[in-house]
């Protein structure tokens, strides 16, 4: 039995097609050839700054192309992680209690 589809599912498709940027720099500028300008966006946006305000092109893509905007979103969480692990005392783990001396 063939699947159907809600007219939900079709007016997402007729949106994607019809609203879709096709910015052809923001196309270009893909995870492996524009991977130095992607990681200072991503800088950018894990110290506070809005995507949107820096590059609304790729901000408007992104709301389109899922699976740039979920790696966009991996990267700036990792460098956020990556920042808060800078600011972390390790000095203060050398004090805590050893399990071995119980």
């Amino acid at each position: 039995m063939p699947e159907k589809h809600d007219g939900d599912q079709l007016g997402k498709m007729f949106d994607f097609i019809a609203n879709a940027p096709a910015d052809e720099n923001i196309i270009a500028m893909d995870c492996n050839d524009g991977c130095e300008q992607i990681a200072q966006l991503a800088e950018q946006v894990a110290s506070g700054a809005e995507l949107s305000e820096i590059l609304p092109e790729l901000q408007k893509f992104m709301n389109y192309w899922g699976d740039c905007r979920e790696e966009f979103e991996a990267l700036v969480a990792v460098i956020k992680a990556e920042k808060a692990m800078e600011d972390f005392d390790f000095s203060e783990l050398e004090n805590l209690p050893d399990e071995t001396d119980k």
